[in-house]
């Protein structure tokens, strides 16, 4: 499943970023989070309000980043889309709906070492969601879960990689 969402991904990732992405799903066991070399497969969502103005972020405890919800693929999660779901709802409280079946973006990138881990990379599996309400509720792997306006997303110190994948999913919604 994750090797055919990765052939698809040619149009939103650049060739380097799929190919290291195929080399690790052809080998065993991609989405075990004790895997770190190089990595593990993650799943994310990139979710907008039900009205379409703002998107929701999370200020991520670990990592000390507003970033979008999401996380490991776990061993009982039907497929990556329903792994972003499922982080969604965990991290957030919030109930979505897929935009696209596909990839929005694909993104690897370093997460740095902590004790037990080594340093290692995600290479996470970005999906477009619709929230079905707005009620926000954090959990304790987050500081805060907010909805933040198109406008104002550039006050969240946001990276490149998630720029990239905000402008691909405003063209799907617009």
């Amino acid at each position: 499943m994750i090797e055919t969402l990765l052939l698809a991904a040619g149009p939103i990732a650049l060739p380097t970023v799929v190919d290291r992405a195929l080399d690790l799903v052809r080998s065993s066991d991609p989405t075990d989070r004790n895997r770190f070399d190089p990595g593990h497969f993650t799943a994310s969502g990139f979710v907008v309000s039900p009205d379409g103005s703002s998107l929701l972020l999370i200020h991520h405890r670990r990592l000390d980043r507003w970033l979008q919800p999401g996380g490991h693929i776990d061993p009982g999660d039907t497929s990556p889309i329903a792994a972003a779901v499922r982080e969604v709802a965990e991290e957030t409280g919030v109930a979505v709906e897929p935009i696209l079946p596909d990839l929005i973006d694909l993104d690897i990138h370093p997460i740095p070492p902590r004790a037990p881990e080594p340093a290692h990379e995600h290479f996470d599996l970005r999906f477009a969601f619709r929230a079905l309400g707005e009620t926000l509720v954090a959990d304790d792997e987050v500081h805060d879960a907010i909805w933040v306006s198109w406008d104002e997303l550039g006050k969240y110190d946001v990276d490149d990689s998630m720029t990239r994948a905000v402008a691909s999913l405003r063209r799907e919604c617009s």
